[in-house]
């Protein structure tokens, strides 16, 4: 009857992104203390994360910064991909 699209697509890409704001803000205030404090991150960046850590060993690469940088990378790919995903899925269920 009226055309809307689905907010699906982006309550849960936004739910992905908070978790990720969270793990690096996790990460930032227990770095000091804390040897695991980048698990979140790197658990929520996954796949990406096993890739880039491949890439940043095989260049000799030993900077916190870098590996922060590629985590980061590898959530915003996420990020597109889940909400590229929740669109499709959605639009192939109403039509």
């Amino acid at each position: 009857m009226f055309n809307s699209q689905s907010k699906v697509p982006m309550i849960i890409t936004s739910i992905y992104a908070v978790l990720v704001v969270i793990a690096f803000i996790i990460m930032f205030a227990t770095i000091e203390t804390d040897s695991f404090s980048g698990i979140f991150v790197v658990f929520l960046a996954m796949p990406w994360s096993i890739v880039f850590a491949s890439l940043i060993e095989s260049i000799g690469v030993d900077s916190m910064i870098i590996k922060t940088l590629f985590m980061l990378v590898g959530a915003m790919i996420n990020t597109f991909l889940i909400y590229t995903f929740f669109s499709f899925m959605t639009r192939s269920k109403a039509a």
